[in-house]
C-alpha cells in the first residue's frame, strides 16, 4: 500500500515543535482560523431553531447548512487559485474579511431567504479559511509534524464545541440570536491582523482568469439543485432535479480532470487508485456528518423537548468526542492509519444506525450515545485520510492536495445537508407539522444516512485493492 514503510523521521515528532518559532506563529493563526469556521457551525446549529419561530420559512431550514456547505466549496476549491493569484497572505487574510461580511449580513438579514443567502457569504469566507489552513500545514511543516498540528486542529475544533452551543444559547432568543453573530467579529479582526503581519507570502501572478469559475459553478447549481428538491411535493420534479444536480457534478470533476489548473488532484474521484478510494471515504463519511446535525437540534426539541442549550450540547457532542478520538490516533504512528479508517468506519455506521432507530423512541441518552459514536469514527478517519492524500500526491501538488480536503468535504457536507432536506420534505415535513410527520420525516432522513454510512465503509474495499497493487 502506498506509503506503507514510513521512515524514521515520519514516525517522530514533538510537540513543542509545533509550538515554537516560526511554526510556533502559525499553528497560532491556524488555531485562530479553523476556531472561527468551527464556532461559526456550532452557534449557528443552536440559534437555527429560534431563527425559524422569528423569520420562518421551514422549507428554507437545511438550505442554512445547505448553502453554507455551497460557499465552502467555492471558498475551499478556490483556495489553491488565489493564493497563487495573490499569494499565501492576501488570500488568507481575505478570507477572513469575506467570513466576517456573511456574519454581518446575516444578523442583519430580514427573512429567511436572505439569512441563508448570508450562509452563503458565510460558506464562502469559512471555506477558503479552512483550505488555506490545510494549505499551510501541506508547505508549512514538515511531514514527521502534520499529524501533530492535525490533532491541535481538531483539538480547536472540540474548543469551539464546548464554547459555540453555549455562546449560541445565550442568544437563543427572539431579538438576541443577531448577536450571536455580531460577537465574532471582533476575532475577525484580530485574525485578519495576525496573518497580515506575521504570515510568509510568496507573490502571485495576478491572474484571476487561472480561477475555476465554470466548475464552481456547476458545483453550486450541483447543490441548489438537491436544495431545491425541499421547495417541492411533487416526486418527478424532485427525481429530475437529483439527476441534473448529479449530471452537473460529474462534469464538474471531468472538466477539473482535463484542465490545465486543476482545483484537485488527478483521479480523485476513480475508485481504481488508492487516491480515488480515500477521497470517496471523506466525501461519504462528509455526508454522514452533515445528515446527522443538520436537524439534530431540531428534532431534540421538537421531538423530547429538550432546551435550545442541552440540544446544542448534545448537537456538540459528536466533535467533543471527534477531538478525543483525534488527538489518540495523532500519536499513533502512520503504520496504523488503515486500522485507524476500518475502525473510525465501523464507529461512524454503527452511530448513524443508533441515530435512525432512536431519533423517535429514545430516550436521549441513547442518541447521545449513537451521535458520540459518529463523532468518534470522524476523529478515527480525519486525520488518516488527510495524511494520506497528502503523502500519495507529488511534491508541486501538494498544497492542492490540503486545500481540496476542505473542497471534498465541503461537497459531501453540502450534498448531505441538501439530501437531508429532500428526505425531509420527501416523507411530509412542512411548517406547523404534527409530531408524528416530523418523526416519520425524521425516521426516513437519518434511515437514509444509515445507507450512506454503509456505503462509506465499503470503500474500504477498493483503498485495499488499489494499495496493494501501488496504484
Amino acid at each position: 500500500m502506498t506509503d506503507t514503510q514510513p521512515s524514521p523521521a515520519e514516525e517522530t515528532g514533538r510537540w513543542a515543535d509545533i509550538f515554537t518559532g516560526r511554526l510556533g506563529v502559525y499553528t497560532l493563526v491556524l488555531g485562530l482560523g479553523m476556531g472561527l469556521f468551527a464556532i461559526n457551525q456550532f452557534v449557528v446549529a443552536t440559534i437555527m431553531p429560534t431563527v425559524l419561530t422569528e423569520l420562518g420559512g421551514v422549507k428554507f431550514y437545511s438550505w442554512a447548512f445547505s448553502l453554507f456547505a455551497v460557499g465552502a466549496i467555492v471558498g475551499a476549491a478556490s483556495a489553491h487559485g488565489l493564493r497563487e493569484a495573490f499569494g499565501l497572505r492576501p488570500a488568507y487574510a481575505g478570507a477572513g474579511l469575506m467570513l466576517g461580511l456573511g456574519l454581518t449580513g446575516a444578523a442583519l438579514a430580514p427573512d429567511m431567504p436572505s439569512f441563508v443567502g448570508w450562509r452563503l457569504v458565510q460558506g464562502i469566507g469559512g471555506g477558503a479559511l479552512a483550505s488555506q489552513g490545510y494549505g499551510l500545514i501541506a508547505i508549512a511543516y514538515p511531514s514527521h509534524l502534520r499529524s501533530r498540528v492535525l490533532g491541535v486542529v481538531s483539538t480547536i475544533w472540540g474548543t469551539a464545541t464546548i464554547m459555540g452551543p453555549g455562546f449560541g444559547a445565550l442568544f437563543a432568543e427572539p431579538g438576541l440570536w443577531q448577536w450571536a453573530f455580531l460577537g465574532l467579529l471582533p476575532l475577525i479582526a484580530v485574525f485578519v491582523l495576525l496573518v497580515w503581519r506575521r504570515v510568509e507570502s510568496d507573490k502571485g501572478h495576478g491572474k484571476l482568469s487561472a480561477l475555476p469559475y465554470r466548475r464552481l459553478a456547476l458545483l453550486t447549481l450541483a447543490v441548489f439543485m438537491i436544495s431545491g428538491t425541499s421547495l417541492t411535493a411533487v416526486l418527478w420534479l424532485q427525481i429530475l432535479l437529483v439527476t441534473v444536480a448529479i449530471c452537473f457534478a460529474i462534469l464538474t470533476f471531468r472538466l477539473d480532470a482535463r484542465s490545465e489548473h486543476n482545483m484537485f488532484p488527478r483521479g480523485v474521484t476513480s475508485l481504481a487508485t488508492e487516491l480515488g478510494a480515500v477521497y470517496w471515504i471523506l466525501f461519504l463519511g462528509s455526508i454522514v456528518l452533515a445528515i446527522v446535525n443538520t436537524y439534530s437540534t431540531f428534532y431534540l426539541q421538537a421531538l423530547h423537548g429538550v432546551s435550545p442549550l442541552v440540544a446544542g450540547y448534545l448537537f456538540a457532542i459528536q466533535s467533543i468526542m471527534w477531538t478525543t478520538s483525534a488527538l489518540i490516533v495523532a500519536i499513533l504512528p502512520r503504520r496504523f492509519e488503515a486500522w485507524c479508517l476500518v475502525t473510525g468506519l465501523s464507529f461512524i455506521l454503527a452511530g448513524a444506525v443508533g441515530v435512525w432507530l432512536t431519533v423517535d423512541s429514545g430516550p436521549v441518552i441513547v442518541i447521545a450515545v449513537a451521535i458520540s459514536l459518529t463523532g468518534i469514527g470522524l476523529g478515527f478517519i480525519n486525520n488518516p485520510t488527510i495524511q494520506r492524500i497528502i503523502s500519495i500526491v507529488p511534491e508541486t501538488e501538494k498544497h492542492m492536495a490540503g486545500a481540496s480536503v476542505q473542497a471534498i468535504r465541503n461537497i459531501g457536507i453540502s450534498f448531505g445537508a441538501a439530501a437531508s432536506g429532500m428526505v425531509a420534505a420527501a416523507a411530509g415535513l412542512s411548517h406547523g407539522a404534527e409530531r408524528e410527520a416530523i418523526a416519520f420525516s425524521m425516521t426516513w432522513v437519518y434511515g437514509v444516512n444509515a445507507g450512506f454510512a454503509l456505503l462509506a465503509l465499503a470503500m474500504t474495499i477498493p483503498m485495499f485493492i488499489a494499495g496493494r497493487r501501488g496504484i
